[in-house]
């Protein structure tokens, strides 16, 4: 998929479909250029990433999860866009916070964001309960280029940089964060940053398609923390749910940024993450559950540049709580069911932050 990703993105380039614009607010940077390979308009509603599109002609809403190796076009989008579906090979299936799901697969002849065209995108289909949106792009369509997070300006930026040092990424600001990528997303289909939680260290995700930040229940356990259930419960690929809880942890920190009196969710991450082994009824791990993910609620309160290059990411604070947890609702992680109503103008009114107190 992704050399037709690569191919789509220079042919875009050779006829004047993508821009190249040099985003260095210094001119003294003569060495750094940092081009724009496409800029996408989003909506943050319900705290999803959510971008419009158009699939063959036909408009589609798409949720940008970095935190889903693999992009899918859900079941019943599939069917009101005519796509003809093939079997996967093996019966294979798609693995989620919510459990399995049998995948099925199609092309897509021409997926458009505005001037951003991608042609004869091969891609799975899967997904079995209703969601606020119909086609989910994973890391494995964003890693091609970096990718920049500016919420607070509702865009996406997918970014060329060359010649750059780290200290050159941040170009809208003079002061800014900064952490390593553990692991390529090229090689795991992960973006991992190591953070620390009460001075642990957890390789945190970082997760696009998740409403709010997670940590892993065995990870809360083995630190002491208590913990509350409110009824709450977090849904993703599949058709099982987690219960969560909220458990107060005393300090939080990525890079040089530290947050104390911290509230997050907890959860069970690999619980539903199971199959069964041929001869044996006995459940095995079919993925590697993460330690700990960081949703759309931290990218929400940051400016973000996830350079694939370097293997950094590079952020500035752009004020607000950096995570917030809800008892109205259910939580999404990738799969959300219909957003829950909200005030109007206000798509977090719902939401109740916690309690950070933020030191950057």
């Amino acid at each position: 998929m992704k050399q037709k990703i690569v191919a789509a993105v220079s042919v875009a380039c050779a006829i004047g479909a993508v821009l190249a614009l040099l985003l260095s607010p210094n001119p003294a940077l003569a060495n750094c250029q940092i081009d724009q390979v496409a800029e996408i308009p989003i909506e943050f509603v319900a705290n999803q990433v959510i971008a419009s599109g158009e699939v063959n002609g036909q408009s589609v809403r798409v949720l940008v999860d970095t935190g889903s190796g693999q992009s899918v076009i859900w079941r019943p989008a599939a069917s009101r866009l005519g796509l003809l579906l093939g079997s996967a090979p093996g019966g294979a299936h798609l693995y989620g916070i919510g459990g399995e799901s049998r995948l099925e697969t199609t092309v897509i002849k021409e997926l458009h964001f505005g001037a951003f065209v991608v042609k004869d995108l091969r891609i799975p289909v899967a997904g079995d309960l209703q969601s606020g949106f119909e086609l989910l792009l994973g890391d494995e369509f964003w890693s091609v280029t970096s990718l920049e997070f500016d919420i607070k300006h509702r865009v996406l930026r997918m970014l060329s940089p060359k010649g750059c040092r780290v200290g050159e990424l941040a170009y809208w600001a003079k002061t800014y964060s900064m952490a390593d990528l553990i692991a390529s997303p090229r090689d795991a289909r992960k973006i991992e940053v190591e953070v620390r939680l009460n001075g642990r260290a957890l390789r945190a995700q970082i997760d696009s398609g998740a409403a709010r930040s997670v940590v892993s229940k065995s990870q809360a356990d083995a630190m002491g923390v208590s913990y509350q259930s409110t009824g709450t419960h977090v849904v993703g690929l599949g058709t099982r749910s987690l219960e969560s809880w909220v458990g107060t942890f005393q300090n939080f920190s990525i890079g040089d940024e530290v947050i104390n009196n911290v509230q997050l969710r907890i959860a069970q991450l690999d619980k539903n993450m199971k199959t069964e082994k041929l001869g044996s009824r006995l459940p095995v791990a079919a993925v590697t559950g993460p330690e700990m993910l960081l949703g759309a609620d931290f990218l929400q309160a940051h400016r973000v540049l996830i350079d694939n290059s370097s293997r950094k990411i590079v952020f500035t604070y752009e004020g607000g709580p950096v995570f917030m947890t809800s008892d109205a609702g259910q939580l999404s992680a990738s799969t959300p069911p219909t957003p829950p109503p909200t005030s109007p103008g206000n798509s977090a009114a719902a939401v109740a932050p916690a309690s950070d107190s933020h030191e950057p």
